[in-house]
């Protein structure tokens, strides 16, 4: 599969082939059945241009409205019949394209959930969202729409070509004359339309994450006064996007074009023929009528293929940038550890991380900082807490511990399993992270806690709710939008209702505000980590006052580690920043 800088790698279209027969295998019943009916369908509809040809020799040879009768009830028979089976047809087709539609999308997203965050990050988390969105739309427009279009006009075509060199082959010859027009329409426009449509997929994503980017960090953009030059980037980006669609429209205008010539080519080269055929009275008034008429069976599939090839093409793009999401490794291929519920030790030994690329908006990714050579063991149930300056590495090592990361070296594990497999006794993971990223989901708040347990009661929500400080006032059945520090409580009630042997706090309470929000949070955040091992990624440095063990990290290393009181009086790293902290408090 091949990817561009940190982009989610895109399928070959051997790669696509593979995984689309593979979906298609178990549904070669239905698609045989498909392929008969458009047969018959196809071959019942080219008997009406040939009966409406032998209209025409009727009404010249003056023959009896019994005759002419028998011929028009033909047509309508033939018509009639031609109609119902090519509906039913199509309509089976899109019911199976559908099915196999459905499928790919469900392990598409499977795949997606469960890609390596540290992937998603260097790609940007627009490059998943277009996927699963915009490129799953234009495949589902493909499959409801444009095959069926297209599969039904390959059907007439291949019956109505057969049919025309029956009916006379210096015709069928005559008809030729389009070919070569199409064929260089068609060739020159593939050439050139697929590179744009990959440009602008790519360039949607590229703004899409600009938007993202500049939204999920509003504040941080109006803080440095940077909302001009994010405004330029997104214009910029959104320009480039039109200009690649322009660029792509006139491709495709031309190819128009050029079918329109050779539809005008052919019928001509058709008529010429014809008219010569029947003056040498080699073929009747009739056949000729029957050949134009046959021309235009045949010259209206090959411009819908032709056509087509646009939508398709679209529709080729989206499907590779979907496979190649089922080709990326999940966050990791070994089976999943049982480990004792009850066991949190946490040991990190020799831990290197780097970040793939800088596209991500975590913290650490923004300033390339990973991790260099960290080694830290933590008891079971103990009060861990991370110190250090934006993009020392604390969210990392918290990434890294909830197993969301994978260590390019060394080794973190949970209960002895490795980090990133490592489940309790009930199969759930034994560390669940909570980030300062609050999400509030559709649904009621109930259904926003039975995430992490589906088969909750709803006094065992009720109960949670309570623990963490949610007002009574907000009930399980409401499905208003809540206040950022609210949504973080249910976040921190979810932890309550998992029950992991290792909960990690990355600045859990960064939408506490001041003063009783503060105090609200910070009283949930301890009844959370009780009974637990706790990590927890300081947002205010009183966090550390009552910790096992504080860690201050400084450019990816552990520069000083200890109890509150023994690092503030050594005088070190972490004794400066309680001094400049102490008078904020």
């Amino acid at each position: 599969m091949n990817a561009t800088a940190n982009r989610l790698p895109e399928a070959s279209v051997r790669q696509t082939g593979r995984v689309v027969a593979g979906l298609l295998r178990p549904r070669l019943g239905a698609l045989a059945l498909v392929v008969a009916c458009l047969t018959l369908g196809s071959a019942a509809a080219l008997a009406v241009p040939a009966l409406q040809g032998r209209l025409v020799d009727d009404v010249i040879a003056g023959r009896g409205l019994d005759r002419l009768a028998l011929t028009v009830g033909g047509i309508v028979a033939s018509g009639v019949v031609a109609a119902l089976l090519i509906l039913w047809g199509g309509r089976l087709l899109v019911r199976t394209l559908q099915d196999v539609l459905a499928t790919l999308r469900e392990d598409v997203l499977d795949a997606a959930v469960h890609l390596d965050p540290g992937a998603v990050e260097s790609a940007g988390s627009s490059d998943v969202v277009s996927r699963v969105t915009g490129d799953v739309e234009s495949v589902t427009t493909a499959v409801t729409e444009v095959l069926p279009r297209t599969t039904q006009a390959l059907f007439t075509l291949v019956i109505t070509a057969l049919g025309f060199a029956v009916l006379d082959p210096w015709l069928a010859l005559a008809a030729l004359v389009a070919l070569p027009v199409q064929v260089l329409s068609g060739a020159v426009f593939l050439r050139r339309s697929r590179p744009l449509y990959i440009r602008q997929q790519r360039m949607d994503a590229e703004r899409g994450q600009a938007l993202i980017e500049t939204v999920n960090g509003a504040s941080t953009v109006r803080a440095h006064g940077q909302g001009a030059n994010r405004l330029r980037l997104v214009a910029e980006r959104s320009l480039a996007s039109v200009e690649i669609g322009r660029a792509a429209t006139k491709v495709r205008n031309v190819f128009n074009g050029g079918l329109n010539v050779a539809e005008f080519l052919g019928l001509a080269a058709v008529l010429c023929v014809g008219f010569w055929r029947v003056d040498a009275g080699m073929l009747s008034v009739g056949a000729a009528t029957a050949g134009a008429l046959f021309f235009q069976r045949i010259f209206a599939p090959v411009s819908v293929l032709l056509a087509s090839i646009d939508d398709l093409q679209r529709a080729e793009v989206g499907l590779a940038r979907l496979v190649g999401v089922l080709g990326v490794s999940g966050d990791g291929t070994g089976a999943a550890d049982a480990t004792d519920g009850a066991d949190g030790a946490v040991q990190i030994a020799d831990v290197h991380f780097r970040y793939g690329g800088d596209g991500g908006d975590g913290g650490d990714q923004r300033s390339g900082t990973g991790l260099d050579g960290i080694t830290l063991s933590v008891p079971n149930g103990a009060r861990v807490v991370l110190v250090g300056a934006s993009g020392s590495g604390k969210s990392t090592l918290a990434r890294l511990i909830s197993g969301e990361l994978r260590p390019d070296r060394g080794q973190v594990s949970v209960g002895g399993a490795d980090a990133r497999h490592a489940r309790t006794a009930s199969g759930r993971p034994a560390a669940v992270l909570v980030t300062q990223e609050v999400h509030q989901f559709t649904g009621t708040v109930a259904d926003n806690l039975r995430l992490a347990s589906p088969t909750a009661t709803d006094a065992e929500l009720t109960e949670a709710l309570t623990a963490v400080g949610v007002d009574a006032d907000v009930p399980l059945t409401s499905t208003d939008t809540l206040d950022e520090a609210t949504v973080q409580q249910l976040a921190l009630a979810r932890v309550l209702l998992a029950d992991p042997p290792v909960v990690v706090l990355d600045e859990a309470t960064a939408h506490a505000g001041t003063g009783e929000g503060a105090g609200c949070l910070d009283a949930a955040v301890d009844t959370v980590a009780a009974g637990r091992t706790a990590i927890i990624v300081a947002h205010h440095l009183s966090q550390a006052q009552t910790a096992d063990l504080v860690v201050v990290l400084e450019d990816g290393r552990v520069v000083e580690s200890g109890a509150h009181t023994d690092l503030v009086g050594r005088g070190g790293r972490y004794s400066r920043l309680w001094e400049a902290w102490l008078p904020t408090e």
